[in-house]
């Protein structure tokens, strides 16, 4: 948001950041000609809603770790799954499997077995495993034969392209001493691992603003509550805004872990810098999703994506993060959507005459096959300072972006948690110069470590994010080229 209201305003406000003296008071907050309030109100940039931090803590979906060292766990696939073709051959290169002749198809991994039906993408033309496969390098060479009465059928050659699929369905054997059967397939896990975030903050009092009276009075919007004091403000702005960096790393951090597991960047102590994948890194590349216009048809698709093979039908309950822009969208969509079969409502209607009133927005969405879907509103989505990329409707992209987020259980646990390591979640505290936040250090007797004229107050947080099934979350995000 510009710092310019509208033609009413006297001066631009200014910002600025660390060390705050009686100099900045005099310059910012000097006496002015009479004000119909003495309250100034903050409209620039504060929220009512503390974000991603508090709701998981809202949630209990918080873990404890024993140390602060990279952190792993498991994602296990499906055990049931199609192969994709490497190549294949066959002595009649144009129609494979003709007269019953045996052909073969190279595979890259051995997940198939002496005896399976194997079906391609056209689940037409069947064929059976004749052998066991053969090592080729790192591929795998099946010899197959259609399964099939008729001598003309042979597997249209499209079907064997590399990047088509083969999947099993059975493994068929005479009635008459059968010697084998089908082997049972298997997936192992593997391994997702993420890093702790460590942030820092800080400030310095200096010890002449101690109590220092503010000419305007400052509101806390959240608290509603006044202050006339530097010093109360000074700190509550230091956690308001320590809250909302909080949040923003557990949304938007980026690992910086390079391919080969190392970390490149130094702090001024000589240390490496860390910083683990936020929520946003953590979605699964396939499962964002962009779009031009946004209709509920659409959104009917995504979800049923991300549920059919994935959900039971009666957990298919997706949260979506989003901005006030995506509230108003997804209310007017809706409202489209339900006016084919609903055109009048009495529960929206009200008064009469002259004196018509309509109310009401739609946030939630129950689709076929037991989908819900329900918007939650993230402030972080709307800030204009971060968030500065135009859409065409008006206001800013990112207030157009829905998170869809899982937030079952997964394994026994949250699928979605904040992790940190042992007594270190987050650390708060003041380092005592000449004064420190009770007030001027006036006796030898006093403690103190600093000898700074004033008081240095700190934060400190080690933080982590994990999606335990990134695979159940999405990301739907506008674009004019989709």
């Amino acid at each position: 948001m510009p710092q310019t209201v509208n033609s009413l305003q006297v001066y631009r406000g200014k910002s600025w950041s660390g060390l705050t003296t009686d100099n900045h008071l005099g310059t910012l907050f000097q006496e002015q000609p009479y004000l119909a309030s003495s309250v100034m109100s903050r409209v620039f940039g504060m929220y009512d809603y503390m974000g991603m931090d508090a709701f998981l803590n809202y949630m209990g979906a918080e873990e404890e770790f024993p140390d602060d060292r990279d952190f792993e766990w498991n994602l296990k696939g499906d055990d049931e799954k199609a192969v994709r073709v490497v190549s294949y051959t066959s002595s009649d290169t144009n129609r494979p499997g003709v007269n019953n002749t045996n052909f073969t198809i190279t595979f890259p991994e051995k997940y198939f077995a002496y005896r399976d039906k194997l079906v391609p993408d056209n689940r037409d033309y069947p064929v059976r495993v004749m052998g066991e496969p053969v090592a080729d390098g790192t591929d795998w060479v099946y010899t197959v034969q259609l399964m099939t009465g008729d001598p003309t059928l042979f597997m249209p050659v499209t079907l064997l392209t590399s990047g088509s699929q083969f999947s099993k369905e059975y493994s068929p054997v005479s009635k008459t001493l059968s010697k084998g059967g089908g082997l049972t397939s298997y997936t192992s896990p593997f391994k997702l691992r993420n890093s702790f975030s460590t942030i820092r903050k800080e400030d310095v009092i200096a010890g002449n603003m101690i109590n220092r009276p503010l000419v305007i009075e400052m509101l806390d919007p959240k608290s509603n509550k006044g202050t006339k004091v530097w010093t109360q403000y000074a700190e509550w702005a230091f956690l308001a805004q320590w809250f909302r960096e909080k949040n923003r790393a557990l949304l938007y951090g980026t690992s910086n872990k390079t391919a080969q597991g190392t970390y490149k960047m130094k702090d001024d102590s000589g240390f490496e810098i860390r910083e683990g994948a936020g929520l946003h890194e953590q979605i699964s590349p396939s499962y964002k999703f962009s779009y031009t216009t946004f209709t509920i048809d659409w959104l009917e698709d995504v979800l049923l994506n991300l549920s059919i093979h994935i959900l039971p039908e009666d957990q298919r309950h997706f949260v979506a993060l989003t901005g006030e822009r995506g509230m108003v969208q997804f209310h007017r969509a809706l409202q489209n959507h339900a006016s084919r079969f609903q055109p009048l409502d009495s529960k929206r209607i009200g008064g009469s005459g002259q004196n018509l009133s309509f109310q009401g927005q739609y946030r939630q969405y129950i689709g076929p096959q037991g989908t819900a879907f329900t918007l939650l509103h993230v402030p972080e989505y709307d800030n204009i300072v971060t968030n500065r990329i135009p859409h065409p409707d008006g206001g800013f992209t990112e207030s157009y972006k829905y998170t869809i987020l899982n937030f079952g259980t997964s394994n026994g646990k949250k699928n979605i948690r904040r992790v940190y390591p042992k007594g270190e979640r987050e650390k708060l505290w003041h380092i005592a110069g000449s004064s420190s936040p009770l007030g001027p250090n006036t006796s030898f007797k006093s403690g103190a470590s600093s000898a700074v004229d004033g008081y240095e107050i700190h934060a400190m947080a080690k933080q982590g994010l994990i999606v335990e099934n990134p695979l159940t979350c999405a990301e739907l995000r506008y674009s004019s080229t989709s």
